[in-house]
């Protein structure tokens, strides 16, 4: 029974052991090369991932806020010129309005004194410039213009220019008499009550 034990070979028992132990040292050691490598590239892409989305996004940030600006400064000047073009046809407008208007009343004014026409007032025209025949040349002027004339005859003195005197209340009579007497004689009118007596105006013809 002892000798049974000869069959096991001591030297290879020992043999085997080491060459176990050096292959599983081996293995550990590639594991362990291997998961530091394993981790170290996870985290290498997820860095990048991350840089990639941070990119993207600023990115887009940027665009949508440029668009924005572009937008905004665009409807500002839209806003302006419009503004501009608006004030301007206003301008226009307003003096287009004011020309009529001054126009309009220019015309009225014409029109009221020369189209009033006086027919129940007493007025004498005088002769002050001794030039024979004025008076009654001036009387049918006037009377074709629609104006009553009680008298006609000479000036008690000579005048320079030509006057229109008219009574109180008659200023509108006055200004009618010049303005239809501008062709022939430039006159000037005078309130005076104590000059035309009876009359409502005198007309007195002086120098041209």
């Amino acid at each position: 029974m002892a000798k049974s034990l000869d069959i096991i070979d001591p030297k290879r028992e020992l043999d085997d052991n080491p060459r176990d132990e050096e292959r599983d040292e081996k293995e550990d050691k590639v594991i362990q090369a291997s998961e530091p490598q394993e981790s170290s590239g996870g985290l290498f892409y997820l860095i990048i991932g991350i840089i990639a989305v941070i990119v993207s996004a600023s990115l887009a940030l940027y665009i949508l806020f440029k668009d924005d600006k572009s937008n905004k400064s665009a409807g500002s000047a839209s806003v302006t010129a419009t503004a501009k073009a608006s004030g301007t046809a206003s301008a226009a407008t307003s003096a287009t309005t004011s020309a009529t208007a001054t126009a309009a009343s220019a015309s009225t004014t014409t029109t009221s004194s020369s189209s009033f026409k006086y027919t129940n007032e007493q007025i004498r025209v005088a002769n002050g410039n001794n030039t024979a025949g004025e008076g009654a040349k001036i009387k049918t002027l006037l009377e074709g213009k629609g104006y009553k004339i009680a008298s006609v005859g000479n000036a008690s003195k000579q005048y320079d220019s030509s006057i229109i005197y008219y009574k109180t209340g008659q200023e509108k009579l006055a200004e009618a008499l010049k303005a239809d007497l501008a062709g022939e004689y430039v006159a000037t009118v005078e309130k005076s009550d104590e000059t035309v007596g009876s009359y409502d105006a005198v007309v007195v013809l002086g120098s041209k």
